[in-house]
Formats: structure tokens, C-alpha cells, sequence
């Protein structure tokens, strides 16, 4: 084993004999010492703190140990720290180490003494290599960040479609104003449309090796760029990325073009349709989708959104060229139950369909197709595999308003992910058909429920409730999730789901943050002073999220309170993150600077849930109830959660599962590795923060 050439020792004993014979003990054995002698335990620790030593030797006869050691080991969690203690019993052992020391010897056990020290001055010595190697790497890093900025060429990396870094002649010419406003931009968005096709079809077939090719893109200002891009494989801070070289010719700028209005744009779309006939072009014009369902519509109809459920793990088990095998399978059997109606292509799992008749009738497609989708059997690669889907829908009786109809089945599908549903239709609410009918004018019902939101922030009239949060490895840490209901006229409690939406549409959910905000930090200063170590998770809407003023003046709240700044975890949700990246990362960034924590819920609700993740440093990742759903005896289910969540420890954070209603389910997330869950099996919210975590220790 490795050894420092010169070993900084530290001995605290009262007895300088002992000391010395420690010292003497160690020499002998050829290890080089320079000892550091006290007699007082409180020097002793003032000492270690100051100058670290390499090796740190405790007696266990201090009166004082067991509050000063565990103090140190805090303040240094990597230093040596060996207890020496004169009882010869396994309960000393096991007692010294829950205090912090690294292990406990008995005294005139000289031999066990050797080999503890040889093992821990080895751990000494690959700490230090692996810190020269990190200062190197990190050195390299910089050169080479440094190489790349002045590069006379145009370079960028993307990883997953998405840009990661560019450096400044890139960002120049297409016109943004920093590296920041560029990252977590689809390389495909800047990509001219008439080129769109040829180079989706050329990212489809790249293969990995330098491939150049003429190439036509676009500036934000809407400016024609061509020249020649090269592809090559590259690494950017540990992750397989794609290098982006551009070679640009001058252009005059161009009048701007409005792309089309589309539900959603995708980061793939292959050049030509499914092979052998496919039932839906890849990925369809939403024009020409309108054009067929005004030839189809009669009287009225409906616009359904079907996405394939769980397309993640279905992606990473069967890898792109068999999902989307099995995506045109999927595509073939719902055509087969609209017959000639219009279909076509939104997304990577995701499809519009036009239903004819009656919102009766067409509800009665849907619950069809959705039947068929959940009884057909796909094989690939020998292997059989079965899916099934969720379908947003909404009503239309004029094909002038087929993008209209189609973004509210869209918000009706989502709204769906967000409570957790799966494999079942969803009409929007009346309160959403009146909003969609007139968005500049609000209904009565929606005039209502503002009404009642700014009266409950005036006059206090939301109701906190708290869920405990409950840890699987051993944190002893009390933690509640915190969760708002707002009271009405007749005294009854509406659900987020019921006001939330409606409030960040028109800018006043950022007040609705600031008064839970407020309200749980006092209650949580209350609850603390009373000798709970407790914390509370906050969710946040995107209203606080671009609110530039938001963590100045929740600097000021928590200072007020008087709290550890890390006793309150602030929670933001995927799909905003997802939707405003740069916004997110300054938001989160914010809260570090304060030594808050944050945290990231429906996790896995978007469909690049880990690049999103990738541009904001979350420490907890709470994820989307729709991957618990059914984790009873499905082994898919169970091994694509495990996946998840050891993919997400060792990005380093800490997982959250919600929605734990048996036993089954509890036991199965243990196995899993999760760190912490929640749900009604455990305790279903409550007004009071009284959980008896001690019962599940």
C-alpha cells in the first residue's frame, strides 16, 4: 500500500506516554512521522480544523468526545480519524464510528494498529492523486474551452439534439447575444425550412464517423446562413456528444418567415414517410391535416391527441430503430380503427386523429382505438411487446379552428400526465372549452375563481397542508412536502388543479407563491423552535420562475425567519424547466448562491426529461406519479424505475417517488434504490407537521 512520504500526525491524549508510544509504534514499522502532540481535546479539534493533518489518532478517555468529534468530522469529512479506547468490547467499536471516527483500535493491539493506519494512509495517498488528477483535468478543460473560443472556425457540441456549448463565431452567426440565450436550443430550430427534410434525413442515418455536407440555416432575426457543416463524433465534460463545424458563406439577410403553427416542434423527423405504406407521414403538416378534416367534419366532430404511455423506457430497452417499429405499428392499428379519417404525425410518440360525429360518437373512437392499441401485440426483434395509450381530445364543429381545437386536446393530454392518468381518454372541462371559445375574454366561472384566489391572499384564506416525505436510507431528517388548497364561498377546500392553471395564465400565481412562501417558513420557525430538525419542500409555479426579483426577495424572507437557508427545498416542475432552461438554471443557480436547495418534480413528464436535467443543478428529483402507476407484479414497469433511478444517483441526485399506496409498491421502490417516497399509504396530507418519523427507523 501507498504511503505519503512524510505522514502529518495528530495525536490527542492526556497521557503524553501514550502518545509518544504511538508515535514510536509507527516508526518502526518504516513510516515516517512529524507528530503534533495535545493534551486538550478542544486544541486538539481547533488544530485539525486549521492545519488538516493526514492522520488524526483520538483517546477515548475526553469527556468532551462525543460532542467535539462528531463537530469535526463535519467540518473535515474526509480526515482519518482513529479512536483509540482501552475497552476491549465490540460496543466500543460500534459506538466510536457512530460518533464519526473512521475506525476504533483497543490499545496494545499494536498489530491491528499497523493495518488500519497502512489502509487509511493509502486512502490518504489516492485522495491526493485523485485531486491532482481533478486540478489537471480541470486545467485541460480550460485549454481547451480556451482552444474552442478563439477558434477561427464556427463550432458547437450537441448532445440528444440539443446544444451543450458553442463558441463565439457559432453564436455570432446565428445571431444570438450569448452562449446562455444558445444552450438547450435544438440544432434542428436553426435549420432553414426548406432544408429541414434532407437534414433530418442526414441526422437520422449519421452514423458516427466526419460526414460534411452543404447546409442551410437561419438566424433568429430570420437571416438566410449557408456553408458547409461537418459532423464528428466528440466527448464535452464526460458525456458522447456531436461536434458541429461550420464553414459559413455571407449572406444577405432575408425578410423573416413565420414557420408554421405547429402543436409542437420535434428534434427528429425522418425525410420520408414510413415504409411499405405508412399510415402517417413523418411528421405531418398540420395545414394539410386541417385541409382534410374540413373535407371529413360534419355538423360536429372531435380532435383527439394519442401519445404512446411510458415512451422513455419503451426507447431505451428497444433502442430508436425498434420503437419506431413499433411506433408504426402502433400507427397502423389506429388507423385501422378511423378508417379514412385524417391522421397525421405530431411528434416521436404522438399522433393527431380527426373524429367524426358526435362528441358521443367520438368519444366511442377513441375508448376504440385506444382499446385496440392496448390489445395488439408488437414483436421486435423477436421479442413481444405491448403498449398502450393516453388520448387528449376535444370538440370541433369548424375546421377553421382545427389549431385551436388541437392545442386544447393537447392541454388536455397534459393535464392528464401531470395527475398521473394513463391508458384512457380525456375531454377538456367546461371551464376550459369557455376559455378556448374567447381566450381574450374571461368566463364568469374563471372570473369566479380569480375573484377568490386575490381574496385568499389578502385575507389568508388558503389552507397549508403537509405530506411526509420519508426516507430509505437512513436520513433522520423530518421532511414534508408542502401542498395549498383555497377555500371557497361555502367554505369548501378547491385543489391546485381546480385555480393554479388559470392564475399562472394570468400572472398572479408568483403572488399565490409568495404567500405560501411566507406562511410555511413561519409555521416551519414555530415548529423548529420547538426542537424538531424539520425541512419543507415548497412548490414553486412558473410565474416565480421568471420572476427576476423572486430569490432577492426570498433572501430577505428566509433571514427573517431566522432558518438554516438549507431547511427549505424549493420544487419546480420538469415541463416549466423544460420550457424555460436558461430561466431555470439562473433561478436554481440563485438559490445555491442563498445555500438553498431545490428540487425538480414531474420528472420524466417531458420527453427528454435528462437533458433538461443536464442544464439545471437540482440536488432532489421527484419524479411524475405515472411512473408508479401499475408497478404491482410488472416487471417492466419495476426494472424501468430501477433504471431511472440508479441513472439519476449517479448524476447525483436524490430521488423522490410519490405516490406509494401499498405496501407492494413501498417494498418495491426499496429494492429499486429510491431514496425517499411519499403517498397516502404513509400518511395522506395533513394541516399538522405530526408524522412519527421515529416509527420508521
Amino acid at each position: 500500500m501507498a504511503t505519503p512520504p512524510l505522514v502529518r500526525l495528530l495525536i490527542a491524549d492526556s497521557s503524553e506516554n501514550r502518545a509518544h508510544e504511538i508515535d514510536s509504534v509507527l516508526r518502526n514499522a518504516g513510516i515516517a512521522t512529524r507528530p503534533e502532540i495535545c493534551a486538550d481535546l478542544s486544541v486538539a479539534v481547533a488544530s485539525a480544523t486549521e492545519r488538516p493533518a493526514d492522520l488524526v489518532f483520538m483517546s477515548a478517555h475526553f469527556d468532551h468526545l462525543e460532542q467535539m468529534l462528531p463537530a469535526l468530522r463535519e467540518s473535515q469529512p474526509d480526515l482519518p480519524i482513529i479512536v483509540l479506547d482501552d475497552t476491549a468490547e465490540i460496543g466500543r467499536l460500534t459506538h466510536g464510528m457512530a460518533l464519526g471516527a473512521t475506525d476504533v483500535v483497543f490499545e496494545n493491539d499494536s498489530e491491528r494498529l499497523l493495518y488500519v493506519v497502512r489502509r487509511e494512509l493509502n486512502h490518504v495517498c489516492q485522495r491526493t492523486q485523485y485531486l491532482q488528477v481533478k486540478k489537471a483535468l480541470r486545467e485541460a478543460e480550460q485549454r481547451c474551452e480556451l482552444l474552442l473560443s478563439s477558434a477561427t472556425a464556427a463550432i458547437a457540441y450537441v448532445h440528444e439534439g440539443m446544444h451543450i456549448f458553442a463558441n463565439e463565431d457559432y453564436i455570432r452567426i446565428f445571431g444570438f447575444d450569448s452562449a446562455d440565450d444558445l444552450l438547450g436550443v435544438p440544432l434542428l430550430d436553426l435549420i432553414d425550412a426548406d432544408f429541414g427534410a434532407e437534414f433530418k434525413a442526414r441526422m437520422k442515418d449519421y452514423s458516427g464517423n466526419q460526414e460534411s455536407f452543404a447546409f442551410k440555416g437561419r438566424t433568429v432575426a430570420g437571416a438566410l446562413v449557408e456553408g458547409q457543416m461537418t459532423l464528428s463524433q466528440a466527448e464535452y465534460e464526460g458525456e458522447p456528444c456531436t461536434q458541429v463545424l461550420l464553414k459559413c458563406t455571407p449572406q444577405a439577410a432575408l425578410p423573416v418567415q413565420q414557420p408554421p403553427v405547429l402543436t409542437e416542434r420535434t428534434d427528429e423527423q425522418p425525410a420520408e414517410a414510413a415504409a411499405n405504406g405508412s399510415t402517417a407521414t413523418l411528421f405531418g403538416d398540420i395545414d394539410q391535416f386541417a385541409a382534410e378534416v374540413d373535407g371529413i367534419i360534419e355538423g360536429t366532430g372531435a380532435v383527439l391527441v394519442v401519445e404512446i404511455d411510458d415512451f422513455d423506457s419503451l426507447q431505451a430497452e428497444y433502442g430508436v430503430g425498434g420503437v419506431e417499429h413499433v411506433v408504426e405499428e402502433i400507427a397502423s392499428t389506429i388507423k385501422s380503427q378511423i378508417g379514412s379519417s385524417a391522421m397525421t404525425r405530431i411528434a416521436h410518440h404522438r399522433f393527431a386523429v380527426a373524429a367524426c360525429g358526435s362528441k358521443a360518437g367520438s368519444d366511442v373512437i377513441a375508448n376504440d382505438l385506444r382499446e385496440a392499441v392496448a390489445g395488439a401485440l408488437f414483436e421486435v426483434n423477436g421479442r413481444t411487446v405491448r403498449r398502450t395509450v393516453t388520448v387528449g381530445a376535444a370538440p370541433i364543429d369548424d375546421a377553421a379552428k382545427i389549431k385551436e381545437a388541437l392545442n386544447l386536446a393537447f392541454k388536455t393530454l397534459v393535464r392528464a400526465r401531470a395527475s398521473g392518468k394513463s391508458n384512457c381518454v380525456l375531454w377538456p372541462s367546461a371551464e376550459h372549452l369557455e376559455s378556448n371559445d374567447d381566450d381574450s375574454e374571461l368566463s364568469a366561472a374563471q372570473r369566479r375563481i380569480l375573484r377568490l384566489v386575490n381574496e385568499a391572499i389578502e385575507h389568508d384564506r388558503f389552507v397549508l397542508l403537509f405530506q411526509p416525505i420519508i426516507s430509505l436510507r437512513g436520513d433522520a431528517d423530518e421532511h414534508y412536502e408542502v401542498f395549498l388548497r383555497l377555500t371557497d364561498e361555502k367554505r369548501r377546500q378547491l385543489a391546485p388543479e381546480q385555480f393554479l392553471a388559470l392564475a399562472i395564465d394570468n400572472g398572479v400565481a408568483g403572488k399565490i407563491d409568495r404567500w405560501v412562501t411566507l406562511q410555511a417558513i413561519k409555521l416551519l420557525s414555530a415548529h423548529r423552535a420547538k426542537g424538531h430538525n424539520t425541512r419543507l419542500t415548497i412548490n414553486l409555479t412558473s410565474n416565480s420562475l421568471l420572476d427576476g426579483e423572486f430569490t432577492q426577495w426570498l433572501a430577505v424572507a428566509i433571514k427573517a425567519a431566522r432558518l438554516p437557508s438549507d431547511a427549505v427545498i424549493f420544487q419546480i416542475a420538469e415541463p416549466d424547466a423544460a420550457t424555460h432552461v436558461r430561466q431555470a438554471r439562473e433561478f436554481v443557480q440563485g438559490l445555491k448562491a442563498m445555500h438553498c436547495r431545490s428540487s425538480l418534480r414531474h420528472f420524466g413528464l417531458t420527453e427528454n426529461p435528462f437533458d433538461t436535467l443536464r442544464h439545471i443543478p437540482v440536488e432532489f428529483v421527484k419524479l411524475d406519479g405515472c411512473h408508479v402507476q401499475n408497478l404491482d407484479g410488472n416487471q417492466e414497469r419495476r426494472e424501468a424505475m430501477t433504471e431511472m433511478i440508479k441513472k439519476l444517483q449517479s448524476q447525483g441526485k436524490l430521488t423522490v417517488v410519490p405516490m406509494v399506496e401499498s405496501a407492494t409498491v413501498l417494498s418495491a421502490l426499496w429494492q429499486a434504490g429510491a431514496n425517499y417516497i411519499q403517498g397516502h399509504y404513509l400518511q395522506e396530507p395533513s394541516t399538522e407537521m405530526n408524522y412519527d418519523f421515529t416509527a420508521d427507523d
